[in-house]
């Protein structure tokens, strides 16, 4: 998603909640505090938007409301179908460009299983906050950008990248977190042995149980 259509994005959700001088100051604080960051910041841009204008009431009305924007400019069905389809046609596994790494690539897998469970919508809000939640797990400025650059859909993850197990695993607990937190425990613990319980079956010969 780029920057015009994240702003498409921040004013298509504002425009029912706020209206003329008020909308567009949102926009302004947008456009010079968070428009340039490398990941989604809607937690913190709310934050600010809220303190600023007589609008905390509508607080969680206006977060959902920027999740459902943000999810029908990315359309992230189409995103799954790229997915599966370069999956399919190279034997199944996602594809991180001449990649050779398999512990990385059935990191990438299983993140996005997880991410990709439930509704467009759901995803989003999952993804969202593994991203928000980026700035707790230790990597470097570089592994950090491309981390970032993969979880917006924006470029898949570079092959040479070498993660420690370390953090792949507290990238996966961040996403089982999410779902806990948006979709309860019983939801995400299922979820989690479905999508293990799939990786397996589809991948026996690749590591996976040294990511959980």
């Amino acid at each position: 998603m780029n920057p015009l259509q994240k702003r498409q994005a921040i004013q298509q959700a504002l425009s029912p909640f706020m209206q003329g001088p008020q909308l567009a100051n949102a926009l302004i604080l947008w456009d010079e505090k968070y428009a340039h960051q490398h990941h989604f910041a809607l937690q913190h841009y709310l934050r600010d938007l809220c303190h600023d204008m007589a609008v905390a009431h509508l607080r969680s009305r206006m977060l959902q409301a920027l999740v459902t924007a943000f999810s029908s400019l990315q359309d992230e069905r189409q995103a799954r179908q790229q997915l599966a389809q370069r999956v399919k046609k190279n034997n199944g596994l996602p594809q991180l460009a001449n990649h050779s790494n398999q512990e990385l690539m059935m990191f990438v897998a299983l993140v996005e299983k997880l991410v990709d469970s439930s509704s467009d919508e759901m995803s989003t809000r999952i993804r969202l906050y593994v991203l928000e939640n980026l700035i707790r797990v230790k990597v470097n400025a570089q592994e950090r950008w491309s981390l970032q650059q993969w979880l917006n859909r924006i470029t898949p993850l570079r092959q040479d990248l070498r993660l420690d197990t370390k953090v792949m695993q507290h990238i996966i607990n961040l996403s089982y977190v999410a779902i806990c937190e948006y979709q309860g425990p019983i939801k995400a613990d299922q979820t989690l042995r479905t999508s293990v319980s799939q990786l397996k079956s589809e991948f026996p010969e690749s590591p996976i149980n040294f990511l959980l």
